[in-house]
């Protein structure tokens, strides 16, 4: 059974589910999840917070009384966390922006900061909660930003826009969230980098992986500045509001995919 499945349980029935515990509460209470949902169960069992068991025991007011608990050395983590379900063709949009990046310097910068972190990157999440929260997310987020961008920069060629700049720059503009926010076992702020945030945190990668690349200080400067600018304003988050034509674009590509994915997937669960 999903957790879903075991709360419209009726009172008193027998319930058997597979869920990871996510915390204790006093003596003998935890909070445990799937990728369904969460439920409180009761357990004088010794249960290890972040392991994955099968449970088995009955459904008593929303809580479940567990009998018995059996420690899961196997599993697939798709029982229990939301997946993307279109993870490789993101891969190939992604790179497909990358390779169209006209400026053979860029191109191969995009690709140094990119490569060594692809792992992390392709599986990380874009939020907990409010868009593209699911394994896979961030990399879907950033392939339809970097669409958003490259179909939109020909419209305002004629006064000049850099095309390269603004693609790279939605590339990079969410890639600290690999750091800030942690998939297993529940999608949660890291206890250490999300209280820098991952605009911070993007900001001081591309710095510091410009330097070491070579790339002239102005591009560094401006890439670091599109990340630094995505969320708009300061009540967002921005530390500063857009200001390149650049800027404004990858944060209104940004606000757009991220209102239309939580608006889509809130219809979709509803």
């Amino acid at each position: 059974m999903r957790i879903a499945e075991v709360r419209d349980s009726k009172e008193g029935a027998e319930v058997s589910f597979r869920a990871i515990v996510l915390r204790k509460k006093g003596n003998y209470r935890y909070r445990v999840f799937d990728r369904t949902g969460e439920i409180w169960i009761d357990s004088d069992l010794p249960l290890s917070e972040g392991v994955p068991y099968e449970f088995f025991g009955r459904y008593k007011g929303g809580v479940v009384v567990i009998e018995k608990a059996e420690r899961l050395e196997e599993f697939d983590l798709k029982d229990f966390l939301p997946f993307s379900d279109s993870i490789e063709e993101d891969e190939r949009r992604f790179w497909h922006l990358v390779d169209s990046i006209s400026d053979p310097f860029l191109r191969e910068f995009v690709r140094f900061v990119f490569e060594p972190i692809w792992e992390d990157f392709r599986k990380a999440v874009a939020a907990k909660k409010y868009h593209h929260a699911y394994v896979g997310g961030l990399l879907e987020h950033t392939a339809n930003v970097g669409e958003i961008v490259a179909n939109v920069v020909p419209l305002y060629a004629r006064w000049g826009i850099r095309s390269d700049l603004a693609l790279a720059g939605a590339l990079f503009h969410d890639v600290g969230k690999i750091w800030e926010l942690k998939i297993y076992p529940k999608f949660e702020y890291d206890e250490e980098y999300g209280k820098l945030g991952h605009i911070f945190l993007g900001a001081t990668l591309i710095r510091e992986k410009g330097r070491e690349f070579g790339l002239p200080m102005e591009m560094t400067r401006d890439l670091a500045h599109i990340i630094l600018a995505h969320h708009g304003d300061y009540s967002r988050g921005s530390p500063v509001t857009p200001k390149i034509p650049e800027a404004l674009l990858v944060h209104l590509a940004d606000n757009l995919d991220a209102q239309m994915n939580h608006v889509l997937r809130s219809e979709e669960n509803a």
